[in-house]
């Protein structure tokens, strides 16, 4: 069987400068996603236990309330499928330099903030508790997020070619 076997120097080249971390910042940068990523999985089973609860509720109340608590599963569980891709996403890129995950996971914990903010809000008229603990991860993970962008990788030095 003949075929063509492809070469080193017909591999794709590439032109962009080579970026990465320093050891130390390397592994700072490794600890920040970790913790970003556990945060992450531990609101998801926070979600997925108050969207169960909401589940749980349905068909004891009529009208408007029912409704009310169906969306709020719904909400619930919604948030749990996003902290659960982004926490293992972040989880599986803590090796890299790539921002995406990052810049999702504080997204992510944006909107939350934004909704836990509402509900802290709204608890004494909702006759519910705030979800402190939630506020909190929450902003730990924006914060973790944004110490990991911050951290700048540098261009790696490529040894001139001896001929």
């Amino acid at each position: 069987m003949s075929g063509y076997y492809p070469q080193n120097n017909d591999l794709p080249q590439s032109y962009g400068p080579m970026v990465s971390l320093s050891s130390l910042e390397m592994k700072r940068s490794r600890s920040l996603r970790t913790t970003a990523g556990v945060s992450c999985l531990i609101l998801t089973a926070g979600a997925v236990f108050y969207a169960g609860l909401d589940v749980s509720l349905l068909g004891r109340f009529s009208g408007a309330t029912d409704m009310l608590f169906a969306a709020s599963a719904a909400v619930y569980a919604v948030g749990a499928a996003a902290y659960l891709g982004t926490g293992i996403w972040l989880l599986f890129t803590r090796k890299t330099t790539s921002k995406a995950p990052l810049i999702t996971a504080a997204a992510v914990a944006g909107v939350a903030v934004v909704l836990l903010l509402l509900g802290l809000v709204t608890s004494p008229a909702g006759n519910h508790a705030p979800q402190y603990g939630s506020l909190g991860l929450n902003l730990l993970m924006i914060i973790r997020a944004i110490m990991a962008l911050r951290i700048r990788p540098v261009p790696a030095v490529v040894p001139a070619a001896r001929f």
